[in-house]
């Protein structure tokens, strides 16, 4: 299955929505050497369309080990669970910033936590990196 094209202005659209930073891991573009990627929030494999509410700005890290996934198994319910969807639902009510690790607060945050491997231990440092210079966003 070939991917959909995304036109300039919508691509241009989801990147000033997601204020140039990943909508998972709310990792700056700025601040990557790799160009963030237009995402299906629901893959096209799964019936997801290439419009505004199915989009978001992810990182190559985000996106990569996401990448068809529509959810996964929590680790505390042990009941299937979507992945957190940042068109419907907010960062702050799944996830918390301590220091460099994300932390999960609701099922979705857990899954989405576990599977984009937020707090692999390079991305940690990256981010305790970023916010010591003021360049990752803190709520």
């Amino acid at each position: 299955m070939s991917m959909s094209y995304v036109s300039v202005p919508l691509r241009r659209l989801v990147t000033q929505r997601a204020e140039e930073q990943c909508e998972y891991c709310r990792y700056p573009q700025a601040a990557s050497f790799f160009t963030f990627e237009i995402e299906h929030i629901i893959a096209e494999k799964h019936d997801g369309i290439t419009e505004a509410e199915n989009l978001a700005l992810a990182c190559p890290c985000c996106n990569r080990f996401k990448g068809t996934d529509l959810g996964s198994i929590d680790p505390e319910t042990k009941q299937l669970t979507p992945f957190f969807n940042p068109r419907i639902q907010q960062w702050s009510v799944h996830f918390r910033l301590e220091g460099g690790n994300i932390l999960p607060l609701t099922p979705e945050g857990r899954v989405t936590a576990k599977i984009l491997q937020f707090n692999l231990q390079e991305r940690v440092i990256e981010r305790e990196q970023l916010i010591s210079i003021g360049k990752y966003p803190v709520l």
